[in-house]
């Protein structure tokens, strides 16, 4: 079965006939340009996929689904700031610029100026499991005179190393104060009549607890960082999983367990130690492996970028091409065919 982006209606009794003026708001009618209506496959009829209108300037999506299939779609600019809440499952966008990938639990801060188009959005990775999440879509111009000195440390957060034709992000760990709300708003069913009211105060409570903290998403200089040898014998445990699989590398959280220290102290402390990010060590990791693959076997272009980690052929063939100076068919050209095993179709030694 289909379990599809369903609008929750707006109660009458509570909102006296604004349902239909937040429907067609001008707002919502960006949101429902900025991608295509979420689709999943399911087996469970209590699976939900919930659109809020709360106001003419922000909506709120709900998503608890068992799924069996991936979601893909293009994304639009569409001057949204968003605040992705993520449980479980995984998401994945792309573009010429790189590569965004967020496992659980996590919190993704996204923002595609207007004409902004270059991206691409893929939601179940894994392709089992379970999606679960919770989404403000939030107009930009009302947020900016809803709290300007939050917004405005938003708008520094996210002008960071992204080119101004790119799309704009953050990504952090779950901040601890929203987990509980986020529980709430995924527990909460329809059948209460009071649910339309319910859900848009726990979605304001968790727009008010995000920017009060908004802060958080800052990337803290790494020369404050200070690492034991411990830490340091940690970190390298960190790199060398990180290199066994890094086209499918474990979650942060995972790796931080497994290191015995917090999300933050990992980042910085490999950043400071190895010269490069988590995400920068991977994704060299996955290029080169990509690299090899085009020199020592006779697998298609496709094949070797979904075996390198890479989900959208364009933002493998982009990024390739940035990290070697040649795109993936003029070095596949450039292997001499003689030079292989007709068997095995890898080099000769």
């Amino acid at each position: 079965m289909e379990v599809a982006e369903t609008q929750v209606e707006n109660p009458d009794e509570l909102q006296r006939g604004r349902a239909r003026d937040l429907e067609s708001s001008r707002f919502a009618n960006r949101y429902l340009a900025y991608r295509k209506r979420l689709r999943f496959l399911s087996d469970d009829p209590d699976n939900r996929c919930d659109t809020y209108y709360l106001s003419p300037w922000m909506l709120m999506t709900v998503v608890d689904v068992a799924n069996s299939g991936r979601f893909e779609s293009p994304l639009c600019g569409q001057d949204i700031v968003e605040f992705h809440f993520r449980i479980s499952g995984c998401i994945e966008i792309g573009g010429t610029w790189g590569e965004c990938r967020l496992d659980e639990p996590s919190c993704l801060v996204w923002f595609q100026p207007n004409g902004c188009d270059d991206a691409s959005e893929r939601l179940g990775g894994s392709g089992s499991g379970r999606e679960m999440w919770v989404s403000l879509y939030c107009d930009r111009t009302w947020l900016e005179e809803l709290h300007g000195t939050a917004a405005g440390t938003l708008q520094s957060i996210l002008s960071g190393d992204e080119g101004r034709g790119s799309p704009r992000f953050r990504a952090n760990p779950q901040m601890g104060a929203t987990i509980p709300v986020l529980r709430e708003i995924v527990a909460a069913r329809r059948e209460d009549p009071l649910h339309w009211l319910y859900a848009s105060a726990k979605a304001s409570e968790l727009l008010y607890t995000t920017l009060r903290n908004v802060s958080s998403f800052a990337r803290q200089d790494p020369r404050r960082v200070k690492l034991t040898a411990r830490d340091r014998q940690q970190l390298h445990r960190v790199r060398d999983a990180l290199a066994a699989d890094c086209a499918s590398p474990p979650s942060l959280p995972v790796l931080a367990r497994q290191a015995g220290m917090n999300d933050s102290k990992l980042c910085f402390g490999f950043r400071l130690l190895f010269g490069e990010t988590t995400s920068e060590f991977v994704r060299r990791q996955r290029l080169e492996l990509a690299r090899d693959l085009l020199r020592t076997s006779d697998l298609q272009i496709q094949q070797i970028a979904q075996r390198a980690g890479y989900a959208h052929h364009g933002s493998f063939t982009a990024a390739f091409t940035r990290q070697f100076g040649c795109a993936p068919k003029e070095l596949r050209r450039s292997a001499a065919p003689d030079s292989r095993d007709p068997g095995t179709g890898r080099s000769r030694p």
